[in-house]
């Protein structure tokens, strides 16, 4: 019976311990989530480049005065025709 006696403080702290080492790692992990944007972040907003033709081939976006595509070589139709 006296070995009991020295046991519980230990056996307390472990129950009192537990709890709340996963009540403040589960804050921790929450707040480091949330600076980061959430769980699935947004894309970032891309910058326009002023190029409004692509190429029907690859998709690429191309120059206005571009007669063929520079990077799969396939002739592309011009804005007057």
């Amino acid at each position: 019976m006296m070995g009991m006696m020295f046991l519980w403080p230990i056996l307390l702290l472990f129950f009192l311990a537990l709890p709340i080492a996963l009540v403040v790692g589960g804050y921790l992990l929450y707040r480091k989530v949330e600076q980061r944007g959430g769980l699935m972040p947004a894309r970032p907003e891309v910058a326009p480049t002023g190029y409004t033709r692509a190429c029907p081939s690859c998709g690429r976006f191309l120059q206005e005065g571009w007669v063929n595509c520079p990077y799969c070589g396939s002739e592309t139709p011009q804005a007057g025709e």
